[in-house]
């Protein structure tokens, strides 16, 4: 049998689904069981506040997760990407809460609009990055650096809200199946195998970060998340995957400076 270069891509593209996959259940499996290496009894009472309102996270990221998941395999991309959305924004204010638990705990509790969250998500973004270069004893900043991670939001945010390009790439003709153009199924063409993987590597890097800021702060062992945190991230290097097309773009919207920065990072990942 002669496999032809689009033959070759969707194996490379199944190889990609299933180690993914592997490692999503691995991660939602840690969430389940986050409670665990906690003496709960020996945290003082604003202690086991601030666990209380990071467990009420913990539990809606499971939640969020478990759904995220179901979808994706039943095909439905963009209900996918709504929920992913939604566990990305949890996901963040969570580690925001982790930055100084007892403070922003109370925030938390003590917040009571409906229509506006305590912090903004860019702002959020941004102190979670200057936190992690703190941790890391990191004293310059990467270029773009929280664009880059606001970009995440950016793009999961395009489908949530169904801006014109998004939904019609999502509702696309399948060319992989009926020839027709419209009818009511799950929007899921072969030729988005690597958007698929791209939401959900995307919600799951993020989430096994919250849980390492989590058990950090509150599990007296978390080595093995660690270890968790280096296989996902060889796994990450070792697997080529194609730049989803509804992610295509151009200067005018980006800026001129950072479309540069990325034509130039393309090239060093390339060569």
């Amino acid at each position: 049998m002669k496999l032809t270069v689009r033959d070759l891509q969707l194996l490379i593209n199944d190889k990609n689904k299933t180690a993914y996959n592997s490692m999503y259940d691995i991660i939602v499996g840690q969430f389940e069981s986050a409670l665990h290496y906690i003496d709960v009894d020996n945290l003082n009472e604003e202690r086991q506040k601030v666990l209380g309102t990071c467990g009420i996270y913990l539990s809606s990221i499971v939640e969020l997760l478990h759904t995220l998941r179901d979808l994706m395999d039943k095909g439905y991309i963009e209900s996918a990407g709504s929920i992913a959305t939604a566990c990305w924004e949890r996901i963040l204010t969570l580690r925001k809460i982790l930055i100084d638990p007892i403070r922003n705990a109370q925030i938390h509790t003590d917040h009571a609009l409906t229509k506006k969250a305590p912090w903004r998500v860019y702002d959020m973004v941004c102190d979670v990055l200057e936190n992690e270069r703190r941790s890391k004893n990191i004293t310059t900043k990467r270029p773009f650096e929280e664009k880059n991670f606001y970009m995440q939001y950016t793009v999961l945010s395009s489908i949530k809200h169904g801006n014109p390009y998004t939904i019609s790439h999502l509702y696309r003709p399948d060319y992989s199946s009926d020839k027709k153009l419209f009818k009511l199924k799950s929007n899921d063409s072969l030729e988005d195998n690597d958007l698929k993987i791209y939401i959900k590597m995307l919600v799951i890097d993020n989430a096994l970060d919250a849980l390492l800021d989590f058990s950090k702060e509150f599990r007296s062992n978390y080595s093995f998340l660690e270890d968790l945190r280096q296989e996902f991230d060889r796994l990450i290097g070792y697997i080529e995957l194609q730049i989803p097309s509804i992610m295509l773009t151009n200067p005018e919207e980006m800026g001129q400076d950072y479309w540069d920065y990325l034509i130039e990072l393309e090239k060093s990942r390339k060569f």
